[in-house]
């Protein structure tokens, strides 16, 4: 997206604010594949080639390598397309739902399909014989193309698609925006509307919800309502529609100051469960031991809710601060609160410096449940161990560095550590670390 800003002119080789907010209000409502920010470009400028690269690692779990390739073309008119390829491949363990046992050499095991396809024993195989982690290798291929025209001197529309197809999981929808530009071009209006269809199809189907996946036969006794002479039949694919709108107004406050705010509303029918997660039912009478593990069950409505609101500030021609804070609710129970900072530095004429921090604070699902008591008379309507539903706590700090290539290209690389704490779920805190290299040129 090419926008311009007569008053921020006299920073030519500043990013363009203006522009970074109105592509962040289309990425907020298509969860598109389009970086956040777009540079201010030279009118001769015809065509964009953004490469990038991406490493993120778990500390034993899971690895991630992602190849990004954004091409974007003028058109003319201030008419444009863009497109976006990825590419990742995704391998490790992923905590399964189970808690973790006193001694995690013993119990039985459970034949499982995980998210590649294949079959394993999780008691056996998971990482190093952790029961609670289930080992994966999976591969993602997606395209996001989407396609920008003014309508009159003022309004803009956007039109998406997009699709995404991973060994057992494919997703496609489309979106539609509006850009009012009001006010001598200082406020914008920015509303759409988006559709996604994902479809999630297990090799052996997806199990049937809260039914029990294997039993501890050496237990002493088993809950009541516990029959382990039944095998959880298998179904189809599991089926996923997600609807979502967003509304946003930016405005220009002087001629180094922007802000924006963001109101968006989403709704997810169908199949929301993961078919790969478990949730341990123990007997507290035995500390806690575990007699049985069930596939989960989550609710098949989710109706999501965000506020979003970002501020970029020219400090000076050498200096830019960027924050943004996000309050997210959902009708599962989750409360979420987001803050980012970043404070970019010129310390010569085309390189920067960008130090980044980020915290993110999460409430727990109303049906998040670390396990279920055996003692229970009945198993609850809707149960989930996964941690990501968990109360929890993520911090990130990073670093990045920037420098233009002539006056047609650019590079930046960047380095991140995240630390994610839990409240309930016994698992060790998640530490990871993600660098990134990007390399943009113009023809």
């Amino acid at each position: 997206m090419q926008l311009k800003d007569k008053k921020l002119k006299s920073y030519p080789s500043k990013p363009s604010v203006r522009s970074a907010l109105i592509m962040a209000t289309c990425t907020v409502l298509s969860g598109s594949l389009s970086p956040a920010s777009a540079e201010e470009e030279d009118d001769s400028t015809l065509s964009r080639i953004d490469l990038s690269t991406l490493y993120y690692s778990e500390e034993d779990r899971v690895s991630v390598n992602t190849t990004h390739v954004v091409v974007e073309n003028d058109l003319g008119d201030e008419e444009f397309v863009r497109a976006n390829f990825i590419y990742d491949t995704i391998t490790g363990a992923s905590p399964n739902g189970r808690i973790i046992p006193a001694d995690q050499g013993s119990g039985g095991s459970i034949p499982f399909t995980s998210a590649s396809g294949f079959t394993l024993n999780v008691n056996d195989v998971g990482s190093a014989g952790q029961k609670w982690l289930t080992e994966f290798t999976d591969k993602r291929a997606a395209i996001d193309l989407s396609w920008e025209k003014p309508i009159t001197r003022t309004l803009r529309r956007i039109f998406e698609g997009n699709f995404s197809s991973e060994n057992d999981f494919t997703s496609y929808g489309g979106a539609a925006t509006m850009v009012w530009d009001l006010n001598q071009r200082n406020t914008t209006v920015t509303g759409g509307l988006s559709v996604l269809k994902e479809t999630v199809s297990p090799d052996s189907g997806t199990p049937l919800e809260l039914a029990i996946a294997n039993c501890n036969d050496t237990a002493p006794a088993l809950p009541v309502w516990a029959n382990c002479n039944i095998t959880s039949p298998r179904f189809g694919n599991g089926h996923k529609r997600v609807f979502d709108g967003v509304i946003g107004v930016t405005q220009v406050i002087n001629k180094r100051t922007i802000t924006q705010l963001n109101y968006s509303h989403g709704v997810s029918l169908g199949y929301l469960t993961d078919p790969y997660k478990l949730i341990s039912v123990v007997d507290n009478n035995l500390d806690g031991e575990e007699v049985l593990i069930l596939y989960e069950k989550r609710p098949d409505r989710r109706a999501r809710n965000s506020l979003y609101w970002k501020t970029v500030s020219q400090l000076s021609p050498k200096k830019v601060v960027d924050f943004s804070y996000r309050y997210f609710w959902d009708d599962w129970g989750i409360k979420s609160h987001t803050i980012d900072y970043k404070y970019r530095y010129d310390y010569a004429p085309k390189s920067y410096l960008q130090p980044h921090i980020r915290y993110n604070t999460q409430s727990s699902a109303d049906f998040f449940h670390n396990a279920i008591d055996a003692a229970v008379n009945e198993l609850p309507r809707y149960a989930s161990a996964d941690y990501r539903l968990d109360k929890l706590q993520t911090y990130s700090i990073g670093l990045k560095y920037g420098k233009e290539l002539g006056k047609s290209g650019a590079f930046a690389m960047r380095a991140e550590y995240i630390v994610q704490n839990y409240n309930a779920v016994s698992l060790p805190d998640m530490k990871a670390l993600v660098y990134q290299g990007t390399f943009s040129f113009k023809f």
